[in-house]
Parts: structure tokens; C-alpha cells; sequence
């Protein structure tokens, strides 16, 4: 009896550490990198104008996360190279003249980047949350833009090239 049990004990043991990476692989944090084109006709920027086209190239490399973005508003082109940590400190960058600081912070599988600036009509708030579908083709972003007491929220689908 004692040889059974400890017969099962050693079976149960060495299926728990099998299946131990796979839920670790499981639970293994998306990888943005890519070069990535806005699908204006799956996008939704709200009571804001879309740009004409937007191509982010991400180097993502956890913790450290680069957007170098290239876009073409109503207003002219913009590039911006954006520098951070996933480590829910602070980052400050400077997009197209304005001063952008952000901290980044997992939750689960969404990557949730916080940024605040001070524009004339007063301090903005912007929560982005990031996700990547399971194909790795379709980058979403939820972005939620606070101002004055008003919100937008804008829904960006990017396609990797």
C-alpha cells in the first residue's frame, strides 16, 4: 500500500512540474515589437480628427518598450520617439515639442500606459491600455483622453507589417 501511494505521489509530482512551464509560457507577457499600420477604417477617434495614417515601429524588449511614431495629421506630419520602462515609474518624453510623462504597469495580459501634459486648455490625462490579439497580427489600444472634465475615448486597431 505504502509503495502505491508513494508510486502516486511521485506521478502527481512529476505531472505538476510537466506542466509547469507550459502554464509559465502561458502567462508570458505579449510582445509588441514590430512595425505596426493604424487601420483607419476598423479605428475610432471620436469627436477628434484621425490622422490620415500612423506607422508605429515598436522595439519591445521587457521591461524596456521604444515607439519610434510617424503620422500624418490634418495639420502636418508628426514623429515622435517615445522611450520607456514597464515598471510603473515615471518617463518623460518629449512628443512633438510637448513635455509627455507616462508610467507603464501590466494588468494580466494588457499593458496600461498612464501619461499626463499640460496643454493651454488645461492638464490632459491620457490612459492607453494595449493588447495583442492572439495571432500576433492586430495591436488594439483603448485610449481614454481627459480634459476639463470631458472624456474621449478612442479605439485604435494597428496590423503588423
Amino acid at each position: 500500500m505504502s509503495r502505491s501511494v508513494a508510486l502516486a505521489g511521485t506521478l502527481l509530482f512529476s505531472l505538476l512540474v510537466s506542466a509547469a512551464p507550459q502554464s509559465a509560457a502561458a502567462q508570458a507577457k505579449p510582445d509588441f515589437s514590430g512595425t505596426w499600420v493604424l487601420d483607419l477604417s476598423q479605428s475610432d477617434f471620436g469627436m477628434m480628427p484621425a490622422p490620415a495614417s500612423r506607422t508605429d515601429v515598436i522595439e519591445h524588449k521587457e521591461p524596456a518598450l521604444t515607439i519610434h511614431r510617424t503620422q500624418t495629421t490634418p495639420t502636418g506630419d508628426v514623429t515622435v520617439h517615445l522611450v520607456y520602462l514597464v515598471d510603473g515609474q515615471p518617463h518623460v518624453n518629449d512628443a512633438a515639442g510637448q513635455q509627455v510623462t507616462s508610467s507603464l504597469a501590466w494588468d494580466g495580459m494588457v499593458l496600461v500606459i498612464t501619461s499626463n501634459l499640460t496643454v493651454p486648455q488645461g492638464e490632459v490625462l491620457i490612459v492607453d491600455r494595449m493588447t495583442l490579439s492572439e495571432d500576433g497580427i492586430t495591436l488594439n489600444s483603448q485610449r481614454t483622453l481627459s480634459i476639463g472634465g470631458q472624456e474621449i475615448v478612442q479605439t485604435m486597431v494597428l496590423r503588423k507589417q
